[in-house]
Parts: C-alpha cells; structure tokens; sequence
C-alpha cells in the first residue's frame, strides 16, 4: 500500500508498506478524502510544537470500512465513517475522570505515536470509528474533525445562551466555531480577521457582524455593535502573538478568553491584563465522543454547514503540491484535501 510519510521537515515521500491486518477489537479503513489542517501544515514546516517526522500525516479522515477484526459486530464493510483520532490511556486521572481528550498519554492518528489516513489504509480501534450519514459523501465525512474542534471549544468554554461572543480567524477553525456558538445560543457572534476573502465566507454563512480588524479599532467596532459592550466570550482560532494580545486587549473585565488555535511556538501573554482585568485564559484540547456525536448532529440538521470548505483537491501522489497549496495561498485555500 501506498503511504505518505513525512520523512522529514519539508519533504514527503510516498513508501511502499504492507497492508495491515485488524486484529481484536481493530479495523482497517480504506481513506478516501483527508484533509490537510493547519497542524499538519504546522509540522511540515518544522513549527508544530508536538508533532515531528517521521510520521503518516492525517487526522480528517474521511473512509470506508474495509475489513473489520474479531470482535467488532457495529461496523461493516463499506460503511462511510469518520475517525475520533485520539488513542488514550483508559487509567490516567483524565480519563478516569472523563476528560480523556487531556489524557496523559495521549497519542494521536496523524500527529503523534501513531501514523495517520494520508495512506491507502488504515489501522484504527473500532472505539474510534463513526459511521455518518448516508447521503453524505467522504469530505463531509472528514470535515467532522474541524467541526468537533470548535463543538468542543465552545463546550469548554462554558458559553451560555443569550452571551455574544468574538472569534478572531475566519479559517475552518473560526468558521466552524463561530457556527458552534450560534448553535449553542450565542446573542451575537463577531468574526474578526484580516483577510476580506475568509470574511466573504463568513458572510455566505450568514454572519452579519464580521470585522475586518486590519481597517478599524476593533475595540471600538464592538462597542459599536454591542451596543457601548464588549463581548461575553472570545474564542482566538488563530493563536499567535498578534491575536492572543488582541484578544487580552479587547477582553471586557472578567471576559473569559478560549485559546482555540494550535500555537506554533511560545507565546508571550500581558500577564499585568490578565490579572488587573481578572480575565480568564483557558486552553482547548481537540473534543471527545459526545463532541463528535453533536457535531454530526449538527451538520447533517444544517445548524453548521461546511459546503464550500473545500477549495482545492489533490490525489496522493501530488502531496507536495497540496501543501504547497496550503501552505502558500491561504487568500484562497480554504481547505486542501486528498483524495486516496
């Protein structure tokens, strides 16, 4: 079989590897559309803080069950499903306590201690495994992942109906998670960010209040629509130096501020806001079972539409040009994927 591994930092290379068998409790998918997300672009580029070749990059995946192990009866071949990448532990206080997301030995299809779907299969527990609707076809199927991400922020942000909220990024992230919030019950939901083309697709998805904060005090420009407030909640999708002390900046007194993007280094925090404004700084970690569930949920009743999301296709063998892509024309790539 066919598998994309990340030799090293800026080259991937298509190897030639047996094709595994599913032992208990095991199954083997065949991928057929995986999504190149910003951490994959992230480790590429030798910035993911975590993730490191070599590895088989690919954690959206969307596939089909090809041959299942003993022991799993819920699963068919043939079913279209989506993959939880996470593989915990089971025993550590996380997970004993249901937040396995966090668990202290956590490895993760794709990203670390475990080879992801940017091959011509793969190996998963069937514990893992969520069949989707139907109807949907394999992009659908991975754009599950990115949608969970921001269910999950949302969560563990604790929003409350009827709060307004800020999302800073207009990638899948914030686009996924803003439709989170708005699901959620969110007031007001204020998208802010740089580029006018992200912007453009906030508004196909009917936000209204969506700010380019390159042209206007952003601060002000929320007062403005908040009627002399500023918001309840803000989400950072991007999670760089500018956005997180934006976010510090703009933060009413006791606001609470999710971190929601995967920063590619340290970053430095006006720690002398934080504590004179009593500002809440809480970190999001990938989602669980019930995210998952919701976000299906919520696609397939349209409350999160991801329709448009991807602008450009690659086959597996043009890898390389689908990071590039990625990588290099963010005015236009929205989401690249591959198709296997």
């Amino acid at each position: 079989m066919r598998a994309a591994l990340l030799r090293e930092v800026g080259s991937i290379v298509i190897e030639n590897r047996p094709v595994p068998e599913p032992g208990p409790g095991e199954v083997r998918l065949k991928p057929l559309a995986v999504g190149v997300c910003g951490s994959d672009m992230h480790a590429f580029t030798g910035e993911h803080p975590f993730v490191h070749p070599p590895i088989v990059l690919g954690h959206e995946i969307g596939a089909q069950v090809d041959k299942v192990g003993p022991g799993v009866e819920h699963l068919k071949p043939g079913q279209l499903v989506t993959v939880e990448p996470n593989l915990v532990c089971g025993h550590c206080y996380n997970c004993r306590t249901g937040r396995y997301n966090i668990c202290e030995n956590l490895r993760v299809v794709g990203c670390v201690g475990a080879d992801g779907g940017m091959a011509d299969y793969l190996m998963v527990p069937a514990t893992k495994v969520f069949p989707v609707p139907e109807h949907w076809n394999a992009e659908q199927a991975a754009l599950v992942e990115p949608v969970a991400v921001g269910v999950h922020a949302v969560r563990q942000g604790g929003l409350q109906p009827g709060q307004s909220v800020l999302v800073l990024g207009a990638g899948i992230i914030g686009l996924v998670t803003a439709q989170a919030a708005r699901a959620f019950g969110a007031s007001r939901v204020i998208i802010a960010d740089l580029l006018e083309s992200r912007l453009e697709r906030a508004r196909k998805l009917g936000f209204t209040d969506v700010v380019n904060n390159g042209q206007v005090n952003l601060e002000e420009e929320l007062r403005r629509r908040l009627n002399g407030e500023l918001a309840d909640m803000i989400f950072d999708c991007v999670a760089i130096q500018p956005t997180l002390e934006t976010a510090v900046k703009v933060a009413r007194k006791g606001t609470r501020i999710v971190v929601v993007g995967v920063p590619a280094g340290p970053l430095s925090v006006p720690m002398h806001l934080v504590q004179d404004r009593e500002l809440e700084l809480i970190g999001t970690l990938m989602y669980r079972r019930e995210d998952y569930d919701a976000s299906i949920r919520l696609m397939e009743s349209g409350a999160i539409v991801t329709e448009g999301f991807v602008t450009h296709r690659f086959p597996l063998e043009q890898v390389m040009e689908a990071f590039s892509v990625a990588i290099h024309q963010k005015e236009t790539a929205l989401k690249v994927m591959l198709t296997i």
